[in-house]
């Protein structure tokens, strides 16, 4: 009776541990949804509008010049408050445990373990724990790798 009993407890625990981990996975696919929403509702910025060509071929160079110059002052503008925000140090913290269980534990028990084991986003964990942020509007580097449609008509076609 004692086996069986053992047996039962035992596959409730896996059973239990089964939907802790769906539970978790649910959450990190449903936080990685939410993050590429802002990805894209925060789309990086646009530095260079060419605008329409006139027909005049002075006119509309000294105007693209003039445009692409200007986007280069921005980015440059725009590149000195990201390093500031990505160079200061404290912006973070660090929280030590023993081993890798009592972090786990830990994590765990906080219900943020779906947000990372290393590195997590400190706004979704003070979501996540109800805790209100101030208001910070901050545009990260998206990753976005690819090619400004406008640059294209520079790229000679052979």
């Amino acid at each position: 009776m004692a086996k069986r009993d053992d047996l039962i407890a035992a596959a409730r625990a896996a059973a239990a541990s089964a939907r802790d981990s769906a539970k978790q996975e649910a959450q990190s696919a449903r936080y990685d949804a939410e993050q590429e929403r802002i990805r894209l509702k925060h789309p990086p910025p646009l530095y260079v509008d060419l605008g329409e060509e006139s027909g005049d071929a002075v006119a509309d160079t000294t105007e693209e010049l003039d445009a692409v110059q200007a986007g280069f002052r921005q980015r440059a503008k725009d590149e000195g408050k990201r390093f500031m925000l990505a160079t200061d140090s404290e912006y973070w913290c660090c929280i030590c445990f023993q081993t890798r269980d009592q972090k786990e534990a830990f994590l765990t028990a906080l219900k943020i373990l779906q947000y990372g084991d290393k590195y997590l986003d400190g706004q979704a964990v003070a979501n996540e724990l109800g805790v209100t942020l101030p208001k910070a509007d901050i545009a990260y580097n998206t990753g976005e790798k690819s090619v400004d449609k406008k640059w294209l008509e520079f790229i000679p076609k052979t």
